[in-house]
């Protein structure tokens, strides 16, 4: 076992125990369950392919918190994603799930159980968003369709995915805005390895500031010693947003492959009013074997709402396809 994944073990059986020694409450309390989702539908125009009716996001699930005693509250969420099984996806296309499943699967986004601690909390996630890409990329990832991270099919410019599964995790109480996370991942059960992925971060939300370090190491069959470093930074000026992401991604056993190179973004975001807001975003890489690509991404909302709005965006690529999007969203 490497120094990395002790340091991120030994937290969770502390924190377990110390919970579980608290005297249980008579009644156990429960906040639940609450039903959400959301749609996100319209229409997808990618360069040299057919217009296409495209959902770009469809999500529905369930979530609650039961109180056991004062020191431990478990919290449980179980998500699934339509979308994947109502696109029709292909080498220039992507949609949430489809790195995984087969078309016209239904996803499972989020299938998780938090024990929520005194001393911390920890997560048993077979299925997750991953934490790293929501709190350190966060402040770039503004987008419907062009959202960078590393399962959006050939208009990938991040390593880190947005997903996660078979995730192990701890996370320490908040001190100021500042709080560490640790996470171990079974991306494969079959290659004699408990651990394939260790990740940590330490992250900071206090007023308008934002920012996170994390550093993750991957050992599985085809990518054998990859480090992978990332620091996100995110400012709230008010009408005004500004973020950044620079990601390094170390292939320590072939540098010259696609695995081994550097990444970085940047987004600004204003409110024009109460009903219309604007982003801007650039990214870009410099991936080996001539894979290296950027992008300059703009996208325009009316919001009807908090929970419904309308958006168009566009997009423009220097290696792979541009494309525009246009629909309406409603969160319920």
């Amino acid at each position: 076992m490497t120094t990395l994944q002790r340091l991120t073990l030994t937290p969770l059986a502390f924190a377990l125990a110390a919970s579980l020694s608290t005297q249980a409450m008579a009644d156990t309390q429960h906040n639940g369950p609450t039903f959400s989702g959301n749609v996100t539908g319209g229409v997808l125009d990618v360069r040299d392919r057919d217009l296409d009716l495209w959902a770009f996001r469809a999500e529905a699930g369930l979530g609650g918190v039961y109180t056991v005693n004062p020191s431990l509250r478990i919290r449980y969420d179980l998500v699934a994603d339509f979308a994947n099984a109502i696109n029709s996806v292909d080498e220039q296309t992507w949609t949430p799930g489809a790195y995984r499943q087969d078309d016209g699967e239904i996803y499972i986004r989020t299938a998780r159980v938090l024990l929520m601690t005194d001393y911390g909390t920890i997560g048993l996630q077979p299925r997750v968003p991953s934490g790293s890409w929501g709190q350190i990329y966060n402040n770039i990832d503004v987008f419907e369709y062009n959202r960078f991270h590393a399962q959006t099919g050939q208009n990938a410019i991040f390593g880190q995915g947005e997903q996660g599964f078979n995730v192990l995790s701890y996370g320490s109480p908040r001190f100021g805005g500042f709080q560490v996370i640790g996470a171990v991942l079974t991306t494969n059960a079959q290659n004699d390895q408990d651990f394939d992925v260790v990740s940590g971060r330490l992250v900071y939300s206090e007023g308008p500031l934002n920012f996170g370090i994390g550093h993750t190491e991957v050992r599985r069959p085809g990518i054998d010693n990859l480090h992978r470093t990332a620091f996100g930074i995110g400012y709230d000026f008010g009408i005004v947003q500004l973020g950044g992401v620079y990601e390094r991604n170390d292939d320590r056993e072939n540098s010259n492959s696609a695995s081994d190179f550097d990444a970085w973004g940047v987004n600004v975001s204003a409110n024009l009013s109460d009903a219309w807001s604007v982003s801007l975003g650039y990214a870009e890489n410099n991936r080996n074997l001539d894979l290296d690509n950027d992008a300059w991404v703009g996208v325009v909302r009316h919001h009807f709402n908090d929970k419904v709005y309308g958006f168009l965006e566009a997009a423009r690529y220097d290696r792979t396809d541009n494309n525009v999007a246009a629909g309406l969203s409603v969160s319920f």
